[in-house]
């Protein structure tokens, strides 16, 4: 074998790509999460707009935040099962066409019941593409850069936030509320032949599972082999930092009018909170190799906690109020990056998108309990420092899980070692 192949994409003997296939590969599994990502936090912008528009209090978009929250939750435990009977290019492209032409759709939403109807199919597509992204980008690069490909693709998360950030207010100035569901319908089904052509090649059978020591069903494999106790404490990690998350998500543009900004102002916080996310997973892909991904993650929820502490406790000025946001994205969309890496590295490649998919569904679980408690402590209207500060909580426990994690890594090294 020529270097050439070595260093293009050999996976443990599984699978060879040229080197420029493989990048390929990894920047439109990019471009899918990133309008996954895009299409994602469109409803948390466009909420404060509506509110006005509709004449209805900002706790009445409570139902759709949470739809897109649970359609998500169905997308990701599906994936892994559908993709192991169908193929990963199926379901791949199916959930882009579901979540393309579901967020089409939304910008015919009339009213708050329909509105979360068209998110939750939407979400279902969504929640759908994200593992077999993920997996697809992995399984084309060298082991050494399993990791990296994983959070680079899970970046298109917080890349998507910040686009519809800086996009979102111009296009609702001049075109409308519609706009943002338009755009963010259109550009995922002009890549979708890209990313069929890039699912054809990233050897489908690998990429979905094919199941192991369990029969045929992957779910139960992530509990057999000594699995159990690491997928228990992954999905509790996610789940808990996905209530932080996106409890702030969801909620974070509406609460900023209570810090002195106007209502079109909205998008800033998202795209604050999504640059923040995006700089931070910069710096993780930069200094995981040499530090680990438990080691980074403590870290950025460490910094996620002191930003939120700082806006919901200190007398901060204005200007201050969005860099604080930046540095709670960085804190904890580093953390919904993460649990993927975490899964990624972990799994043994034939789990590897169920495994993905199945902790981000449980991270999921906690993005539909964050906005619900956001929107219930906003309907008793309790302040918006108060509520940010709750988020403390979920990510404080985040934290003792990491922990746990090191420690049974450390208890597996040394077994390994005897």
């Amino acid at each position: 074998m020529t270097s050439e192949k070595q260093s293009g994409a050999q996976i443990a003997g599984e699978i060879e790509v040229p080197a420029s296939g493989a990048v390929f590969t990894l920047v439109i599994c990019f471009l899918i999460v990133l309008l996954d990502g895009l299409d994602t936090t469109s409803i948390a912008f466009v909420a404060p707009l509506l509110a006005r528009e509709w004449g209805l209090p900002p706790a009445a978009f409570t139902p759709a935040f949470v739809a897109t929250s649970l359609g998500a939750v169905v997308g990701y435990m599906a994936c892994g099962p559908l993709a192991q009977r169908f193929g990963a290019r199926a379901v791949g492209t199916g959930s882009v066409v579901l979540f393309g032409l579901g967020t089409l759709l939304t910008a015919a939403a009339w009213d708050i019941a329909s509105l979360s109807a068209l998110r939750f199919v939407s979400a279902i597509g969504l929640g759908g593409a994200l593992p077999i992204a993920v997996a697809a980008a992995s399984v084309v690069m060298p082991a050494r850069l399993r990791e990296t490909a994983a959070m680079i693709v899970a970046t298109g998360l917080s890349a998507g936030s910040v686009a519809g950030g800086v996009l979102g207010g111009p296009l609702m100035r001049e075109f409308g509320w519609n706009s943002i569901f338009l755009v963010g319908g259109v550009l995922p089904l002009l890549v979708l032949p890209l990313f069929y052509r890039v699912l054809s090649s990233a050897s489908p059978a690998k990429v979905a599972d094919a199941g192991r020591g369990a029969g045929s069903n992957p779910v139960v494999a992530l509990f057999s082999g000594g699995l159990a106790a690491y997928t228990m404490l992954l999905w509790l990690f996610a789940f808990l930092i996905f209530i932080a998350t996106y409890s702030l998500t969801f909620w974070v543009p509406t609460l900023l009018t209570d810090f002195g900004f106007e209502p079109s102002q909205a998008p800033l916080a998202i795209a604050a909170f999504g640059m923040g996310g995006l700089i931070g997973n910069i710096v993780m892909m930069t200094l995981v190799a040499r530090f680990g991904v438990k080691r980074l993650l403590a870290a950025t929820t460490l910094l996620a906690m002191g930003c939120i502490a700082a806006i919901s406790q200190a007398d901060i000025a204005p200007a201050m109020v969005l860099p604080l946001i930046a540095g709670m994205g960085g804190g904890l969309i580093t953390g919904c990056v993460g649990q993927a890496a975490l899964a990624v590295s972990f799994y043994p490649p034939e789990l590897r998108a169920t495994g993905v998919g199945w902790a981000a569904a449980l991270g999921r679980v906690g993005s539909i309990v964050g906005p619900a408690v956001g929107g219930a402590l906003l309907s008793f209207a309790w302040p918006a420092r108060e509520i940010v500060l709750t988020a403390l909580a979920p990510a404080l426990l985040a934290l003792a899980v990491l922990a746990a994690l090191g420690l049974l890594g450390r208890r597996h090294a040394a077994v390994s070692i005897r």
